[in-house]
């Protein structure tokens, strides 16, 4: 079974080839202790230039095995501008979470 940085980085490359605004794509934290467990979803923070603005509205979805995903994931979809408060704090998100490293869009042809 992959791990959870396999799936968050296969996810992410899906996300960047099926909406066209995506620029960013960000691994979201909690406490170490919380994110080693597996049923702690992937957490993935999209920066889309085509989403409106709502503030922090985490969607989740469940584990998809047929599809080749084993954890559940947790988007939370933002805009430029809000990713920018987020970086300068004006905007926090939930539970404690930290935005992590960006997953980079992957090359052409993969995803």
């Amino acid at each position: 079974m992959p791990s959870k940085d396999e799936e968050a980085t296969e996810l992410a490359g899906m996300h960047y080839q099926i909406e066209t605004g995506l620029t960013h794509v960000f691994r979201v934290t909690g406490t170490p202790e919380v994110e080693v467990r597996a049923t702690e979803p992937i957490k993935l923070l999209e920066v889309n230039e085509n989403t409106v603005p709502s503030g922090i509205m985490p969607i989740q979805f469940g584990p998809s095995p047929a599809s080749g995903f084993h954890y559940a994931s947790l988007i939370l979809e933002v805009t430029p501008d809000e990713f920018r408060k987020i970086r300068d704090q004006e905007l926090k998100l939930p539970h404690g979470w930290t935005v992590g490293n960006l997953i980079p869009r992957p090359p052409s042809g993969e995803g």
